[in-house]
């Protein structure tokens, strides 16, 4: 999500990950064969249906947790969805323009919509800086954007309002701290670095720091905590609970989804999810939000094609063995 070298990018890049990760994700991905649903009908999808890939949506696994599913907006435009948050009655989904696998950035747009039908309900553009929008989170009025390197502070409202970004505050980052995604806790963004091999760190970085904090640029000693982070991470979100949930996912392969003891961000449950999920947002009733980026057009030559906003409930989730 982040531009960085070790970050997804070329189609050999993406379709790599170690032996061991992927024969834990395969192995999933057979347990689960007996729980996936038939294959949905495109015309029941809510939004706008891609015209470039005809295809029907891939039977995906735990499936049977999935409730509401919407088209990423922006498809038909070659946008491919990488953030995502949930605020109030609304989803918001970033993303960037790009229809060409060697093509890691473009023109990048936050869109916004209704959580009851996914109807699109406007937008605004980021600034080019902002190319591979790879996390979003909101607290307040505020949204955060995540990018390689950077943090930006939005005012909503009044982005939405005029269609047009207004800054609050933009901070530098350690890119080794990448930020890949973002989540709020209410009190500190979290972010971290995709990795695929190695260690990864989750950081906790007070909202203070972040909007009143100077000019310097955000490091590893900024940060209020630390945990240990899964590999491949794509996105991040907090539950009603506290809990700590982490997407998974890298190229034409099976995602994951795993809880986290927020405490010591020990894995507590690991889940099979569909292939191309990104970032992670969680409604006022408890459902997990996900978007996927597999069928997007830069990614249309994956086996997977599942281009959705989707709900998720954790309550019917089943871990894998």
């Amino acid at each position: 999500m982040a531009g960085l070298p070790d970050r997804k990018s070329l189609p050999d890049r993406r379709s790599f990950v170690s032996g061991a990760t992927a024969g834990l994700l395969c192995a999933s991905l057979s347990r689960a064969q007996g729980r996936l649903a038939p294959a949905q009908d495109r015309l029941a999808i809510a939004g706008e249906p891609p015209r470039y890939d005809q295809r029907p949506l891939s039977l995906v696994p735990n499936a049977q947790a999935i409730g509401r599913r919407y088209w990423a907006p922006g498809l038909n435009e070659g946008y491919v969805p990488q953030g995502l948050t949930v605020t109030g009655a609304e989803i918001l989904v970033a993303a960037y323009r790009s229809v060409d696998p060697r093509q890691d950035n473009g023109l990048a747009r936050v869109f916004r919509l209704a959580q009851g039908d996914g109807r699109l309900a406007g937008g605004f553009d980021l600034p080019e800086a902002y190319g591979h929008p790879g996390g979003l989170a909101a607290r307040g009025t505020t949204l955060f954007v995540a990018n390689s390197g950077r943090l930006l502070a939005l005012d909503l409202p009044a982005s939405l309002r005029s269609g047009a970004p207004a800054i609050i505050a933009e901070r530098r980052v350690d890119k080794a701290m990448g930020p890949s995604f973002l989540a709020c806790d209410g009190d500190a963004l979290w972010f971290g670095p995709f990795r695929r091999q190695g260690e990864a760190t989750l950081y906790a970085i007070p909202l203070a720091r972040i909007v009143e904090g100077g000019s310097d640029p955000l490091g590893p000693a900024d940060a209020g905590r630390r945990l240990p982070l899964p590999l491949l991470a794509q996105g991040a979100t907090f539950d009603r609970s506290g809990g700590l949930w982490i997407s998974e996912s890298v190229g034409n392969r099976p995602g994951a989804l795993h809880r986290l003891d927020a405490g010591s961000g020990a894995v507590l449950a690991s889940y099979a999810a569909p292939g191309g999920i990104e970032d992670l947002g969680c409604a006022a009733d408890g459902s997990l939000w996900a978007v996927s980026e597999a069928g997007s057009q830069r990614w249309s030559r994956w086996e997977t094609f599942y281009p959705l906003v989707f709900e998720i409930d954790p309550g019917k989730l089943i871990a894998r063995g």
